[in-house]
């Protein structure tokens, strides 16, 4: 294999997945599914094909998901292409699964060329129950103060996770309903319960009430928190919003840690990790790389008391309900360092990604207003270092793992500004 980069996908080629960057066309998929879906016994004609998510293990698989729309409307389609000697016995496994759910038809496609099974939502490879989940039946109507008689689905993760706004018949939501594998939904109560255990009842911080878990349909059921998602507000709304979120962020993070795993995404083995894939799909920014996962290695910051930390904290998880936050999915609450989540925060502010509609400076004002609002936070030397550790863990792996063209893109600006910060862990604010 060559080290030159592919310019539609800027990552460089996959010999294990030798068509990775085909699932990512667009209109390829859109015609293979034409063609699928006509040998199928199906007469579809694909007018849109977006893809809205993927997920790329380099040299193991890649899952991409697309809306999908021809005459009978818009759906969701997932598709995992595996390495040639798995996908035949896959699609085989799965056309058997839905078969036995008495799936109609073509629910299930199998793309010899690309080594791809598609999956037309609700079916899923692992998830069961998404028909029940979009639109409830009987049984579940009543599991909240009001009935749950429609589905809005908010999150999707293929083989992973979907959850869905339970509505009323005004449309008002009354809780959130999440399937997922194994038993990650009793987990997911679990932790919550444990999370909003020794938090105070009266603050600017609210979290969503564990309902209960449906073992049998790995349901998990959570009350409903009202606000609007931060990223969904006016620009000139996000200072006074980070403000109310660094209060809440206070009282989060003085919470009980007892029973929750510790926070180890931004740990020297992490770091590590993360230089070795970007120096694998960017060959061309492999000098830039080693630097900054050396310079993050070579001068650690100092260990921290662990506090409670929400651990996913990105805007779409954070609602603003005047000075009020509620934070929701909770799932990967641990026990680290304040810094760690700080510093994520900041660097989605001090280096906004490409399609952020946020300008510089209103960011600095809300990165501003965040840290000036959180009491006892990290020296500033500390949170530079966090920062630069989130750009290189969160925004650059992140951008390759899914497959994030515009990050792609600017991923030698973000190495360089990760590079730049935790090299001059000293002064003024970035």
């Amino acid at each position: 294999m060559t080290s030159r980069v592919h310019a539609g996908v800027g990552l460089a080629p996959d010999a294990v997945l030798p068509r990775r960057d085909d699932l990512l066309d667009e209109d390829l998929v859109a015609a293979r599914l034409e063609e699928l879906g006509r040998r199928a016994g199906n007469a579809p004609t694909v007018r849109a094909c977006e893809r809205v998510r993927a997920r790329y293990r380099r040299g193991e698989s890649l899952r991409a998901t697309y809306r999908v729309t021809d005459q009978d409307g818009s759906r969701l389609v997932s598709a995992r292409m595996f390495t040639s000697v798995k996908a035949a016995s896959r699609f085989d496994r799965a056309r058997d699964a839905a078969e036995g759910e008495g799936a109609p038809a073509g629910s299930v496609l199998f793309d010899e060329s690309l080594d791809t099974v598609f999956w037309v939502f609700p079916h899923d490879r692992k998830l069961r129950g998404l028909a029940d989940l979009t639109c409830p039946p009987p049984g579940l109507r009543h599991m909240f103060a009001a009935p749950w008689v429609a589905s809005e689905l908010v999150a999707y993760t293929p083989e992973k996770a979907a959850t869905v706004r339970c509505l009323d018949q005004n449309a008002d939501a009354v809780g959130f309903a999440k399937v997922q594998v194994d038993e990650e939904g009793r987990r997911s109560v679990e932790t919550l319960t444990a999370v909003r255990r020794g938090l105070p009842e009266a603050s600017t911080l609210r979290l969503p009430e564990p309902v209960g878990y449906l073992p049998e349909r790995r349901l998990a059921l959570f009350s409903a928190v009202p606000g609007r998602p931060l990223h969904e507000l006016e620009r000139a709304a996000v200072p006074d919003a980070m403000t109310a979120l660094g209060v809440a962020l206070t009282v989060l993070h003085r919470g009980p840690t007892r029973g929750l795993p510790s926070f180890t995404r931004l740990g020297p083995g992490r770091l590590s990790d993360a230089g070795m894939l970007l120096r694998a799909v960017r060959p061309d920014l492999a000098k830039l790389t080693e630097s900054v996962v050396q310079a993050l290695l070579s001068d650690p910051v100092r260990p921290t008391p662990a506090v409670l930390l929400h651990g996913d904290l990105h805007p779409k998880n954070v609602l603003v309900d005047g000075t009020v936050i509620g934070l929701v999915d909770l799932d990967q609450a641990a026990a680290g360092p304040a810094g760690a989540e700080l510093g994520g925060i900041a660097a989605r502010l001090w280096c906004p990604r490409p399609g952020d509609e946020i300008d510089r400076e209103t960011a600095s004002a809300a990165a501003n207003a965040l840290l000036a609002a959180y009491t006892g936070g990290p020296r500033h030397a500390d949170l530079l270092w966090y920062a630069a550790a989130a750009l290189l863990v969160e925004r650059a792996v992140r951008a390759v793992n899914r497959v994030d063209l515009a990050t792609l893109a600017d991923l030698e600006q973000v190495l360089e500004t990760a590079l730049h910060w935790v090299s001059a862990r000293t002064v003024e604010q970035p």
